[in-house]
This record gives C-alpha cells, sequence and structure tokens, in this order.
C-alpha cells in the first residue's frame, strides 16, 4: 500500500510539473514524420539530414543507421525519438549523448535504478549540471524512456505511444491441427494482462477465423488488459506520452488510459512473426486444395492458385507467395515456370498468432486533459 502512495505521489509530481511548463508542439508532426518516412528510404539529401540532426539528433542518427545496416525503421521509431526530443526541449534538457558511440557514466545510486527498471540507454538527454537526466530506451522488454532527478534518486518511467497504437503483442502458444487456440499456463504467467480477453476466446479456431482479426471482446476484459500491462516490475511505467490533435505533446498516466483512448482488443491468426510450419496435415489439404502436385519433397502449384505480397516498408517489391492467410513461401525461394510456381515444402512458413489491445488517441486536446489533471491534483 505504501508503494502504491509513492508511485501515485510519482505521477502527480510529474504531471504537475510536466502541466506547468509551456505546451509544446513535438518537434515534427505526425505528417511531418510520415513525410520523413517516405523519403528516407530514398536518401533524403545533405541539407535535409543536416536538419533532422540539429532538430532531432536521435532521429538523425537511427536513419543513418538504417542505411547502414540496410533495415527499415518502425514508424513508431520516428515517434519515440521525436516525444523523447520534445520532452528534453520542455525540460530544458539541451546535452545530447548517442549511446551507440559515446559512453555515459553514472553515479552508483543511479546505476542501480536503471538496472531496478531494466533500463539499457540508447540515448540521453540531460541539463548542464545532470540533476535531470531522459534516458530513452526502447525494445520490447523494457519501458521506452525514464525522467530521473538525480538530486532526489527518483525515476519517472515513461511510454511513448503514437496517437494509434497498441500495448505489447506477443505472439500466442502455437495451435493443434484442430486450430483450437491453446492458452497454457506458462503464456498466462508472462502474460496475466491478456487473461480476462482469452478467457472470452476458449472456442476460437484459427482455421476458421483465418483471413480476419477477432475484435469482438468486452470492454471490461480490454481495460484490464491495458491497465494490467504496464504493472510489470519489468515494463512499469508511471505515465504515457502522446500528442493531441494539434500536434502538442501531452502526458497521461497509465492507469487512465482508458479515460482518454478507444480501446479494441484484438487477437490475429497471422502475426508478424513465422516459424516452420507446426500443423502439417491442415497445410497438404490447403496445397490440394489449391491443385498442389507433389513431387518428392518439392511442390509444384498453379500461378493462378496463388498471390504475391509486398515486403513490410516497401509496397514496389514483392518479397513472397501467399498459399493463404496462415502459410506462405518467399519468392526467392521459387523457381518459377510459364504456369506454376516450384519450391521445396521445407521453404513454407506458418504465421504466429498475437494478442493485443489497440489505443487511439485521436481526439484528443491538450486543454482538456490539462484541465482535468490540475483539478483532480488540487
Amino acid at each position: 500500500m505504501y508503494q502504491e502512495k509513492v508511485n501515485e505521489l510519482n505521477n502527480n509530481n510529474l504531471l504537475s510539473v510536466f502541466y506547468s511548463l509551456p505546451k509544446t508542439k513535438v518537434v515534427y508532426t505526425k505528417s511531418q514524420r510520415n513525410s520523413i518516412w517516405r523519403r528516407y528510404k530514398y536518401f533524403l539529401g545533405a541539407e535535409v539530414l543536416y536538419t533532422i540532426e540539429k532538430k532531432c539528433p536521435a532521429l538523425h542518427h537511427q536513419i543513418m543507421r538504417s542505411y547502414k545496416n540496410q533495415k527499415n525503421i518502425q514508424s513508431a521509431v520516428f515517434s519515440e525519438c521525436v516525444y523523447a526530443q520534445t520532452l528534453a526541449n520542455m525540460f530544458g534538457l539541451n546535452n545530447f549523448v548517442d549511446c551507440y558511440d559515446e559512453s555515459f557514466v553514472f553515479t552508483p545510486n543511479i546505476d542501480k535504478l536503471l538496472d531496478k527498471q531494466n533500463l539499457t540507454p540508447r540515448y540521453i538527454y540531460t541539463n548542464n549540471d545532470k540533476s535531470k537526466i531522459l534516458i530513452q530506451a526502447g525494445g520490447c522488454n523494457g519501458i521506452d524512456c525514464a525522467l530521473i532527478d538525480t538530486v532526489f534518486s527518483v525515476v519517472y518511467t515513461i511510454e511513448f505511444k503514437e496517437s494509434g497504437a497498441k500495448i505489447s503483442e506477443p505472439d500466442l502458444p502455437a495451435y493443434e491441427e484442430n486450430g483450437l487456440i491453446n492458452i497454457t499456463s506458462d503464456f498466462i504467467s508472462k502474460n496475466p494482462q491478456f487473461l480476462k480477453m482469452l478467457d472470452e476466446k476458449r472456442d476460437l479456431n484459427f482455421f476458421d477465423s483465418m483471413g480476419h482479426n477477432i475484435t469482438n471482446f468486452s470492454d471490461e476484459s480490454v481495460k484490464f488488459a491495458v491497465l494490467n500491462n504496464y504493472t510489470d516490475k519489468n515494463k512499469f511505467a508511471d505515465v504515457v506520452c502522446t500528442e493531441d490533435k494539434n500536434g502538442y505533446l501531452v502526458m497521461i498516466p497509465t492507469n487512465n488510459i482508458a479515460i482518454w483512448a478507444k480501446l479494441v482488443g484484438e487477437i490475429r491468426p497471422a502475426g508478424r512473426n513465422k516459424s516452420h510450419v507446426w500443423t502439417i496435415d491442415q497445410l497438404n489439404k490447403f496445397l490440394l486444395d489449391k491443385n498442389a502436385v507433389f513431387k518428392g519433397t518439392k511442390i509444384l502449384l498453379p500461378k493462378k492458385n496463388i498471390k504475391s505480397s509486398t515486403q513490410r516498408g516497401n509496397i514496389n517489391k514483392q518479397s513472397r507467395y501467399k498459399i493463404n492467410s496462415l502459410f506462405f513461401v518467399y519468392i526467392k525461394d521459387c523457381h518459377e515456370e510459364e504456369d506454376y510456381i516450384e519450391f521445396e515444402k521445407y521453404s513454407i512458413w506458418q504465421l504466429i498468432p498475437t494478442i493485443t489491445v489497440k489505443i487511439f488517441f485521436k481526439k484528443i486536446n491538450y486543454d482538456d486533459i490539462k484541465r482535468y489533471y490540475c483539478i483532480t491534483l488540487l
């Protein structure tokens, strides 16, 4: 009970300070970030990169790392960099440290706080006397950001969310040949926030549901998932920062997300991650339905019975053939004839289902939120 009161005090103090500062637009709005996103994949040009480096050095660094590693940046990373820079500007943290290339020495006390919060810094923003430090961390296993008051050894943990975003989206356990959802005790112990949503879908069949996402969850189960998503000891967040409909940065306690956002629970039969096929019998049935010809380990499929799809993040490049929404094969693993494609059976992949809650903040307004919390905190 005492710790809950301490956390509540920390939240209230951070909110009070944040809303005592002049309201500030994010350094790049969503439309501006989208424009940069579209352009960065085709070299932006030295002048544009110079402007980004001066305005938001973390974003510039992410773009340059993308060029070097030949990997697309997720749009959420753009937003994390922009929100962190905006917070830094608001708190007067004018010194920037790129932790990929530079070391930053914390006091032993702060080091312990970082370990406790599972924080691995990517970028750091400080004021001149280092009495306040903003750490941009990121990663799927921890929080996005932390604001540290080094004088009082207080850490405020912060999540960044775009106006349309998701909470964590773990892979669900593999289902059997019958397609029925597999809810294991191990999954629930690691992801307890999704217990109520999964309880409502114990009869879910992924083969019957493939081709569309499942969203008919009760308000109670979805709110439970969001409320409990940020209470894990490794991913505890005091507040969420996002932008309002006019592009101003706003701050909301994580336990109040449901007040300000529309929430949509979702199970995706075909998630982002893939695995070697685990329901082989069902795959064979789908292949036969498409008039596949089996030649030892090789499979021939009529081109007219299969569709190609684009590479994620590059609408101009076809990367895979879809057997259906759950199974696919990469084009690079196929040999094409005039009417058929040929590939090895072991080159087929199966998509892993996921569960999440989508959060939509699109209609929020800075002044409404400030008014609400200024009254509440009095």
